[in-house]
């Protein structure tokens, strides 16, 4: 790793946590929000305005960059004032006591140990991470840039091989675009650490103060375990690569905090605060549906069963009052418009896209009911961060005595989601993710994390006090001190050590480009020879979607046939691969001319093997010249028709 790699990336993640907070810190405090709450909810107005930005900007023909994106920041910051001039404030209540710089300190610790540990498996910010997502999402960045157009509207072009517009959610991929540097792959894992980091760890500092309100340590411990236990965005960035995904659950929990607190904690009283709390909703649903809509859903579901209660609380005190008709009929209209959502979602494209994915393996039923009743998740699951979450139904038990009726409700509601994508999906309901463990996996931490933290601070407290009863009086105040202070930091010391040991194994396993245990895009050599051939840049190249092919088109904007896998052929591109076998013919020939493909990649050692792209790697071309060669991969320039 050289020091201007290491330098270009802390200024790029310098500027990107600057386009992340500050759009969305200032709307928002425009509107009197403050504090844990503002922090926590900020990233995601900021991509909101981003996404929408993108959209306006490719409907006005205008190419996306820094300009078109202060543009929609300073649009936010606008709304900000508009509501402030109409008196549509959101006044929260005091913090909960917790010291703010201990708070502070807890935030950055968990996000260095959040992200470090990625950092370090990665070993250079230029590094690729050798995932088909993360294939996908370096293309779409070169896509940004070639096009000029990050919409929403548009980027889905990359799946088609006409390259006709398509919608795909783009609020990541226009974010970062943004930030500065030449290297996609750096950007790459500076936006995710952004997110799997400072975003991550405020937002469930913020939902386990509104969990558990009044309690000065939980939300501190909490940010500071948000970097220890593993189910985390940055395990599903890295493991799996779905990067916009990772990033839209990382803002969930922030969301979903700013959403409670104004349903449970602090019921908005007049038109004006109401109003402003329905915008600032509105912008924060449009952030996490421009980014991956199925983040929406996880907000529903989080919240869902604190809305049914706060609507049943109301239905009962109209019908005491004697407005029975009010009581009867705003639950009603309330179901049948969620009822009426999930039809339309259900019937739509998008749906069918999700729901008939397959997710991951099917778990024995006592093995899938162990893994969601301990803590051990499909994603990463680790001894580190089945202690942590292990104790959250006591803690979901003492948010109820609490007050938090509804949070047990909620701790049921992600476990069954859980459980039913680890046994397959027999009921359907995991299907909205994919019918994916590892996804459900971060969705189950956002509520688990902070009830595991309200479990363990209750169950040390009972110690040290029985500690503080059994011992002598002279030793009762140092063993308590010992017990609750030097006893937990070294159990979070020892839990962090070995959770970041283990992640950042498994963050090498997938970066190093030259492992042999390990499915491989490009190995070290392979990446020189992409980066160095020389080719005619206005030529196509012939090669499978799972060999170095598309690094050729992320990386230096090449041209390629299959960018992606899963594109949906062109009739020029299936003429292509039903004349492999003669790519001088005249059938081969026309559909060369129509590509402009002038060279063919083959690797004997490709990522997967897929049957579609099988012949690539295998064909023998007479009269082909091979331009360059490196370990398994090398690139030939065809015979002229």
């Amino acid at each position: 790793m050289t020091s201007t790699s290491i330098l270009g990336a802390g200024w790029a993640f310098v500027v990107g946590g600057v386009l992340l907070f500050a759009p969305g810190m200032l709307a928002l405090r425009l509107v009197r929000l403050r504090g844990l709450t503002l922090l926590a909810l900020a990233p995601v107005i900021s991509i909101a305005a981003y996404g929408l930005a993108a959209i306006g900007a490719q409907a006005f023909g205008v190419r996306w960059g820094l300009a078109p994106a202060l543009v929609g920041a300073f649009g936010a910051v606008a709304v900000g004032f508009a509501m402030r001039a109409l008196e549509a404030l959101i006044r929260v209540t005091p913090r909960s006591g917790e010291p703010r710089l201990l708070l502070a300190l807890a935030v950055v610790m968990g996000s260095v140990l959040a992200t470090a540990d990625m950092w370090t498996g990665a070993v250079s910010p230029d590094a690729i991470l050798q995932r088909w997502d993360a294939i996908f999402h370096l293309s779409a960045l070169q896509l940004v840039e070639q096009s000029g157009s990050a919409s929403s509207l548009t980027l889905g072009a990359l799946s088609y091989g006409t390259g006709q517009d398509a919608i795909y959610p783009a609020a990541w991929h226009a974010f970062t675009a943004l930030l500065p540097g030449e290297s996609p792959p750096a950007a790459l894992i500076v936006s995710s650490s952004l997110f799997a980091g400072p975003v991550w760890v405020l937002g469930t500092a913020a939902l386990a103060r509104e969990l558990f309100p009044g309690s000065r340590w939980v939300p501190m411990a909490t940010a500071l375990l948000a970097g220890i236990v593993t189910a985390t965005p940055a395990s599903l960035w890295v493991g799996w690569g779905h990067l916009p995904n990772a990033a839209a659950f990382a803002m969930v929990p922030g969301v979903a905090a700013f959403l409670l607190r104004m349903l449970v904690r602090q019921r908005p009283t007049t038109a004006g605060a109401r109003a402003g709390v329905l915008v600032v909703l509105l912008a924060a649903g449009a952030g996490l549906g421009l980014t991956h809509p199925n983040a929406f859903l996880a907000l529903v579901l989080l919240t869902a069963p604190a809305l049914a209660w706060v609507v049943a609380d109301f239905a009962q005190r109209w019908w005491r009052a004697g407005r029975r008709t009010r009581a009867v009929v705003l639950p009603t209209v309330l179901a049948l418009a969620m009822v009426a959502g999930a039809v339309v979602f259900l019937a739509s494209p998008l749906s069918a896209a999700v729901t008939g994915y397959e997710g991951s393996p099917v778990n024995p039923p006592l093995v899938a009911l162990a893994e969601t009743l301990t803590g051990w998740y499909d994603l990463w699951g680790m001894p580190a961060s089945a202690i942590v979450l292990v104790v959250a139904p006591w803690g979901a038990w003492l948010a109820h005595r609490r007050g938090g009726t509804w949070v047990l409700a909620t701790l049921a509601a992600v476990w069954l989601a859980y459980l039913d994508a680890a046994l397959g999906s027999p009921v359907g309901l995991s299907g909205l993710w994919y019918s994916s463990a590892a996804r459900l996996s971060v969705v189950a931490t956002m509520v688990t994390l902070p009830l595991g933290v309200i479990g363990w601070s209750d169950l040390l407290r009972r110690l040290g006090a029985w500690a503080h009863r059994t011992a002598p009086s002279r030793a009762r105040g140092l063993l308590r001190q010992a017990v609750l202070l030097w006893g937990t930091a070294l159990l979070v010391c020892v839990l962090a050590v070995i959770s970041s040991v283990y992640t950042a194994g498994r963050a090498e396993k997938v970066f190093d480009a030259d492992r042999t245990d390990q499915p491989r895009f490009a190995a070290t050599a392979e990446l020189e020879m992409i980066t160095s051939v020389h080719l005619d840049p206005d030529s196509a190249v012939l090669g499978s979607p799972f060999a170095g092919t598309p690094l050729l088109y992320s990386l230096r904007g090449q041209p390629v046939v299959f960018p992606v896998a899963g594109q949906v052929w062109s009739p020029e591109q299936t003429a292509l691969m039903d004349n492999l076998d003669d790519l001088v013919g005249p059938e081969a020939c026309a559909a060369r001319a129509a590509l402009n493909v002038q060279y063919l990649y083959q690797d004997t050692a490709p990522y997967q093997v897929d049957h579609r792209f099988e012949e690539l790697d295998q064909i023998q071309v007479p009269g082909a010249r091979v331009v360059a060669e490196a370990g398994t991969a090398r690139i030939l320039e065809l015979p002229a028709c």
